[in-house]
C-alpha cells in the first residue's frame, strides 16, 4: 500500500468517526406515549438537545388534537435565563395553537430542559402533540455556519381512558344491599 492510499484511509476513517460523534439537533416531548384518566390532566417535558451542532435559535408550534386541550406552558430554569428578546412563548405568535421560540446569539449547545407542557383531558380517545417549525420566529440557524438547520421535532401521543371505578365503591355497593336485604327479612 502506498502513502498516498494510506493517508486517503486514515482521512476517510477520521470523518466518518468525526460524523458519527455529531448528534441530529432536535426539540422533543417526553414521555413521547403516556395515559391519563378523563377529568385528569398530563404533564409532558419539552427538551432540546443541540449537542456537537450548537444553534442560534428558532421557534416551534405546538398542534393539539384529539380529546386534549391546552393547559399551560411552565418555562424551565434554563429557558428563563435565556435572552428574553429571543425567548418567548405564547399564542400571539403561533401558526397553530402554542407559541415556544428560544435563542441567543452567544449559542445554545448541549442538552437542555425548556420547560414542563401541561393539557388537559377531555375525553376518551388519543391525543396528540404535534410539533412544527414557527413561521414567524422562523427556522433554527446554526451558531457555526449560520445557514438553517435540519431540526428533529418529536411531539407526544396521550392515551385517554375513563376513570376507573375504585373497588372500595363495589364494596360499598355489596355492603348497602346486604343491609337492605337483612333489614326486609327483619321487618317481616
Amino acid at each position: 500500500m502506498n502513502l498516498r492510499k494510506s493517508i486517503l484511509i486514515i482521512a476517510s476513517l477520521a470523518f466518518a468517526f468525526a460524523m458519527s460523534t455529531v448528534q441530529a439537533a432536535s426539540v422533543s416531548l417526553t414521555p413521547a406515549l403516556s395515559t391519563g384518566n378523563v377529568g385528569g390532566s398530563a404533564t409532558l417535558e419539552l427538551f432540546m438537545d443541540f449537542t456537537g451542532d450548537p444553534t442560534l435559535g428558532g421557534g416551534i408550534d405546538l398542534a393539539l388534537s384529539g380529546p386534549i386541550s391546552w393547559g399551560g406552558f411552565t418555562p424551565s430554569a434554563y429557558f428563563s435565563a435565556l435572552d428574553e428578546a429571543f425567548s418567548d412563548h405564547g399564542f400571539v405568535a403561533a401558526d397553530a395553537d402554542y407559541e415556544i421560540h428560544f435563542g441567543s446569539f452567544g449559542g445554545l449547545d448541549g442538552n437542555h430542559k425548556l420547560g414542563d407542557i401541561t393539557v388537559d383531558l377531555l375525553g376518551i380517545g388519543t391525543g396528540t402533540i404535534a410539533m412544527a417549525i414557527n413561521n414567524l420566529a422562523g427556522s433554527f440557524l446554526s451558531a457555526s455556519t449560520f445557514s438553517t438547520q435540519e431540526v428533529i421535532l418529536s411531539g407526544a401521543e396521550i392515551q385517554v381512558n375513563t376513570v376507573p371505578v375504585p373497588a372500595a365503591v363495589w364494596l360499598f355497593g355489596s355492603a348497602l344491599g346486604l343491609l337492605g336485604g337483612f333489614r326486609r327479612r327483619f321487618q317481616k
